[in-house]
């Protein structure tokens, strides 16, 4: 497998403050014991999904929060091939959440379980193929 099959590109990363409101405000949340996710489907990129993550001072000092941010791009890095493309997803921390704590194989027990949700939520946005008036109705 080559260098680039798990990478984590630009293309992939929620960076505009009007994407995460987008998300916030017209989005969905999914709960699980240590984060808040928000997703949102973006019609106009529905071949690609993208990750913002929002990491406050209130989930600790900037180790603590790099750690954090560190350990969910790698889910996602990771997992890319499950996420359903044209989903923009903001990951928020709860304040209970402990970084010394957060290991890949405790993410995944909680993250695995909302993307699933998330697979099943994104075939109600997909609408279906168009078929021309002109191709039902000839014969």
């Amino acid at each position: 497998m080559h260098r680039g099959a798990f990478s984590f590109p630009r293309v992939h990363r929620l960076v505009r403050r009007s994407d995460f409101l987008n998300c916030y405000d017209a989005g969905q949340r999914f709960f699980s014991r240590n984060f808040v996710c928000f997703t949102a489907y973006d019609r106009a990129r529905p071949d690609q999904w993208r990750l913002g993550l929002a990491v406050t001072r209130k989930n600790g000092n900037a180790v603590w929060r790099n750690r954090i941010k560190r350990v969910v791009r790698e889910f996602f890095r990771l997992h890319q091939r499950d996420i359903p493309q044209g989903l923009d997803i903001v990951v928020v921390p709860k304040r209970s959440l402990d970084p010394r704590k957060l290991t890949l194989a405790g993410l995944t027990r909680e993250f695995l379980p909302l993307m699933r949700t998330w697979r099943t939520r994104a075939a109600d946005f997909v609408s279906p193929v168009s078929v021309p008036f002109d191709a039902e109705h000839s014969a």
